[in-house]
């Protein structure tokens, strides 16, 4: 076996890797009886999470990054963070909705495919990585649907939940932010590794606490909607100066005309 050609192949590994782990969450789902079995099934995407981050750290760690990884990992991403997710949501809280909680679903999985198709033109016409997502990645969605529901049934155990309507608008939520133009970070161009590093360490110990304080589906949901808040308040301030910006120079101009009067 040519080695140079083999090392293709194992960043793709862990990428179908992530797609088992979806489609054995489903079926998992499928069969729940018991709050454990939908916690599991949650867990599973969870570990998907995982997988879906190490197969870009181990494409460039091999250097082979490929055009065909590159549409691999989105097919991945729809079948991991779209339709397992969604699927879970629906056994969760959804179902006792009928056909309008099976819209829910079906919104949130095509919220995300859209996402990850936007995603995939924008990377085609970037060059190097960029500082911001626009709209919230499609896993990032996924975890924290599935945090709640690994919350709830570790907290409660109960199989279902009784608010299906607030789990519907928090899937609709989420199905917005998606899409939207809303900007998050990638952490990925961070002037100091240093800080980078410290950041990440107060990251990993607060969630590491709120696991031992309470358990690890609340330090999950905790550290989803730190996340979804911060990028929602820093496009707010984004969007607050660039209005500002607009309109200082609106007002210079304006000034300049009278000048020329």
């Amino acid at each position: 076996m040519d080695l140079k050609k083999a090392r293709y192949i194992l960043p793709n590994l862990f990428t179908l890797a992530s797609v088992f782990f979806g489609f054995y969450a489903i079926l998992t789902a499928v069969r729940a009886e018991r709050a454990e079995e939908l916690g599991w099934a949650a867990w599973m995407i969870a570990g998907s999470m995982v997988l879906d981050g190490l197969d870009g750290r181990v494409a460039r760690a091999t250097n082979s990054q490929s055009a065909f990884g590159v549409q691999l990992d989105s097919l991945a991403d729809a079948i991991a963070f779209g339709v397992a997710p969604a699927f879970l949501a629906y056994r969760w809280g959804l179902e006792p909705l009928g056909l309008g909680g099976v819209f829910v679903a079906f919104l949130f999985v095509a919220c995300g495919i859209m996402r990850l198709a936007r995603f995939n033109v924008a990377a085609a016409q970037e060059d190097g990585p960029s500082a911001f997502f626009t709209g919230l990645p499609i896993p990032l969605a996924a975890g924290a649907l599935v945090s709640l529901i690994l919350a709830h049934t570790t907290t409660t155990g109960a199989l279902h939940t009784h608010a299906s309507w607030s789990v519907a608008l928090i899937m609709v939520v989420l199905s917005g932010l998606m899409v939207s133009t809303l900007r998050y970070r990638t952490f990925k161009k961070l002037k100091s590794k240093r800080t980078a590093a410290i950041a990440g360490t107060l990251v990993l110990t607060a969630l590491a606490i709120t696991s031992l304080r309470f358990n690890p589906g609340v330090a999950l949901t905790a550290g989803m909607a730190a996340y979804i808040l911060f990028g929602l308040v820093e496009s707010c301030i984004g969007l607050g100066r660039s209005l500002a910006s607009r309109r200082s120079t609106s007002k210079m101009n304006d000034d300049m005309a009278d000048q020329k009067r």
